[in-house]
């Protein structure tokens, strides 16, 4: 169901104290009646829903609010990440320069074609000036000729002082559209390993939970195994070193439009668009082999450091189930695996 109130007419959160008021109780109560945390990005979603300033979160929520079941926290969360994330926001300013920098440059054509014009009169103006016989000329003409060809050398200065104006704002444009690229990727990456971030996870396990019901997908989890005691008996920069190592086998070993991310500490999770439990399960064995495989040794003095290994869990969504519920499996079957010996893949049944 809608809002009973009447939406603004502004799309942003700047509303007068009054309905603003009322929105805010509405939210706060939701929380409350849902047994929801409060949380300020479940707050921000249901002011959002009560004010109706992002129509994605309206139809987002009325859906599941027209299924008469509870809204869980994980469907908040996912709904939160996919519409109202910083990412998003940083997406929508990058598309923003891009269509500043589109419409710097459709005037700077404009310009152009108006220099040329100019050009083009300015040298009309002087040949017919220069065939004019001063003698049979009135003085008159003359002033006028004169003052139209001083007007017009004025209108090419101005013309191309507007031009380098326009370019510098063009490059001004570009520059920024670089610099919001490259925040938007930091805000996305782990500092430490050069994968996805947790943020980046969560935003595209929402989007993978929020695409068509036949859109299926596995999501592996994975830990490395004692890796308290190798840090403690190794070092913070070879636990680091491990970390990077384990990272960049993972990434290499995902196909285009997988992910890899590193989920927190010594986990790591792997989205994995259209695939079924077998062969995800099959995919994590792989790399389980493979990071068991390595030899580890310190770079310094060639001391060897043994093996690693990994546990990992493996889940495929179920038809409607959200992302939260396929985390939680994924991560329950690693913990089977971690109590049944370690360096192991357990896959969770399709629910």
């Amino acid at each position: 169901m809608h809002p009973n109130e009447a939406p603004p007419s502004a799309t942003n959160y700047f509303l007068p104290d009054e309905p603003a008021n009322r929105y805010a109780n509405q939210a706060l109560a939701r929380l409350r009646s849902g047994g929801l945390s409060p949380l300020p990005q479940y707050f921000e979603l249901w002011y959002a829903y009560y004010a109706q300033t992002h129509l994605e979160v309206v139809r987002a929520l009325d859906t599941l609010l027209a299924q008469a079941q509870p809204i869980t926290e994980a469907q908040c969360e996912g709904i939160h990440q996919l519409f109202l994330s910083e990412e998003k926001r940083s997406d929508s300013v990058r598309e923003a320069g891009v269509r500043i920098e589109a419409t710097i440059s459709g005037v700077s054509q404009q310009v152009e074609l108006a220099r040329s014009a100019t050009q083009r009169f300015s040298a009309t103006l002087q040949t017919a000036s220069g065939k004019l016989d001063a003698s049979n000329v009135p003085l008159a003409l003359q002033s006028t000729l004169r003052a139209l060809l001083d007007d017009t050398s004025q209108m090419l200065a101005h013309n191309r002082a507007l031009e380098e104006a326009l370019a510098q704002s063009t490059l001004a444009m570009q520059a920024l559209g670089r610099d919001l690229d490259a925040v938007r990727k930091q805000a996305v990456t782990d500092s430490l390993t050069s994968l996805a971030n947790r943020q980046a996870f969560d935003t595209e396990l929402a989007r993978l939970s929020n695409a068509p019901a036949q859109a299926r997908f596995s999501l592996v989890m994975f830990d490395i195994d004692h890796f308290k005691g190798f840090n403690d008996t190794y070092g913070h920069p070879v636990g680091d070193e491990v970390l990077r190592l384990v990272a960049r086998t993972l990434g290499q070993g995902v196909r285009a439009g997988d992910l890899a991310a590193r989920y927190g500490g010594e986990e790591f999770a792997i989205l994995l668009p259209d695939t079924d439990l077998h062969s995800a399960t099959m995919l994590a064995n792989a790399l389980r082999a493979r990071v068991e495989s390595m030899s580890l040794v310190r770079r310094k003095n060639g001391d060897k450091l043994g093996r690693l290994t990994l546990s990992g869990g493996v889940a495929q969504s179920a038809l409607g189930e959200i992302g939260g519920n396929v985390l939680a499996r994924a991560d329950a079957a690693l913990y089977v695996a971690k109590n049944s010996g370690r360096n192991r893949i357990e896959a969770s049944a399709v629910a």
